[in-house]
């Protein structure tokens, strides 16, 4: 993965002067920046942590303040800012290399949840969602929970800052839209980055292209279908030559490979480093039987999403625009899937509105049908969900939450950043969450949002 250069951790503090407040102080560095690859980044001074903060693609990245002109990024390398004569910030140098400031006019909307109401959230009112041609009814709030109140307590509680960076929440409750914030600058028509909440989906793609024929069955043994681009494959046993689609599938794939294991040679991060991305994933070794114990794997999906392309000899955003995306009327998104280091920006990652989100999951919620029409067989989707106790069923996740008591079941897609698409079969409901706390584990050692929103607020809302 390329080095984000300005990746680092929370601002511990900034130097005020007599003139000039902590944050704005800050305004010095603001400004849109020349950037690698000929790409720009934007530093923008948030005035709800007094922090200064790189933004690339929409994610922000917190910069550590070490002295005046002086930063770190997570690497621990020196982000340094450059003065004229007239002690205007003209630049920053970081790694040897030096990016000059393009321009100080930048829109900071995206820096306050709600500008307009951040100062006093509790002057928000709910609204019904609004009713649009996209194939969603709406409904109301009140009318689906049994106490609303916790729901709208929880948006004002975004407003307030107190659940930073979440972008929107989107809850669909007895087939009806009833809640739908946007948050951050973000809007109902802004797609937005999934990270690894894309893999679910592909294997909604893969099991279109069994339903064509194109692959016999997810039973199949999986090396068969890469022989011939990758006939050499290293660490070729017994074991390796048992592994099916449906390891891969299920994450049961036997292999060294564990994104939450910083060891493991599969490991998402070292994967990226390869030149091929799919081939690295098929060279690694075996460490177990296939078929016995997952292991969450960046590389399988990857893999998976390489098989449509060998099986239909078509791009696979091609094949999915043709058989997934047209028949749900989704035409406002992105997609790239290139597994190797051309995706080193991207991850070959969906981007898509959160109502689209919805329409996904509610196609698996409804057992793969949409308007009536079966998108992906049922008996895929009975296969999808049937799944152990917080284990993965067919690149989806088993969720629960208990509450006062009681379980709580879920499917989860879920991405980096705070992507949180949850189906909930016995409450006839689904929640979107996409936000933009990247990497929040690993620099603050806590959880995405989502996580505290979802069962405090959500769940105890349920009739």
């Amino acid at each position: 993965m390329k080095k984000i250069l300005l990746i680092i951790p929370l601002l511990i503090g900034c130097s005020s002067t007599k003139e000039k407040s902590e944050y704005e102080s800050l305004f010095d560095y603001e400004g849109k920046y020349e950037y690698v690859d000929n790409t720009t980044l934007e530093l923008k001074a948030s005035a709800m942590d007094t922090t200064l903060y790189a933004v690339i693609d929409n994610a922000k990245y917190p910069l550590k303040f070490i002295a005046i002109d002086s930063f770190t990024d997570m690497q621990g390398s020196s982000v340094i800012f450059e003065r004229d004569n007239s002690k205007k910030v003209i630049s920053y140098k970081s790694d040897g290399q030096e990016f000059k400031l393009l321009t100080k006019d930048i829109d900071k909307s995206n820096m306050f949840p709600r500008k307009e109401l951040f100062d006093k959230p509790e002057n928000y009112e709910y609204k019904k969602p609004t009713e649009t041609d996209d194939g969603l009814a709406t409904g109301n709030l009140d009318e689906e929970f049994k106490n609303p109140k916790l729901i709208v307590d929880m948006v004002k509680e975004t407003i307030n800052g107190n659940f930073p960076d979440v972008h929107s929440i989107l809850i669909y409750k007895n087939n009806k839209l009833v809640l739908e914030e946007y948050f951050y600058g973000y809007d109902e028509n802004t797609p937005h980055q999934l990270r690894s909440a894309t893999k679910p989906f592909i294997g909604g793609i893969l099991r279109i292209a069994v339903d064509q024929g194109f692959i016999k069955s997810e039973k199949d043994g999986l090396l068969p279908y890469f022989n011939s681009i990758y006939p050499d494959i290293a660490n070729l046993d017994k074991r390796k030559k048992e592994i099916t689609i449906e390891n891969f599938l299920m994450y049961r794939h036997g292999m060294d490979c564990e994104n939450n294991n910083p060891e493991s040679k599969g490991n998402e991060s070292k994967m990226m480093q390869s030149k091929d991305w799919v081939k690295y994933t098929l060279d690694l070794p075996m460490v177990g039987e296939p078929g016995i114990s997952s292991s969450y794997c960046t590389g399988c999906a990857l893999t998976l999403g390489s098989l449509v392309e060998i099986a239909t000899d078509k791009k696979i955003e091609d094949f999915a625009k043709e058989n997934l995306f047209e028949p749900l009327n989704i035409s406002n998104y992105k997609w790239t899937f290139e597994p190797n280091q051309t995706s080193s920006d991207d991850f070959s990652q969906t981007y898509f509105t959160p109502r689209d989100l919805i329409k996904l999951a509610k196609l698996f919620k409804d057992g793969g049908k949409w308007n009536g029409n079966q998108i992906i067989s049922k008996s895929w989707i009975d296969k999808t969900f049937n799944m152990d106790k917080g284990d993965y069923g067919y690149l989806w996740e088993h969720k629960y939450f208990i509450v006062d008591g009681r379980t709580y079941n879920s499917y989860l897609a879920s991405g980096n950043g705070g992507q949180k698409i949850n189906i909930w079969p016995e409450l006839d409901m689904i929640t979107v969450f996409t936000g933009g706390n990247y990497n929040s584990y690993q620099l603050y050692g806590k959880s995405t949002p989502p996580n505290e929103m979802i069962p405090n607020y959500i769940l105890r809302s349920v009739k």
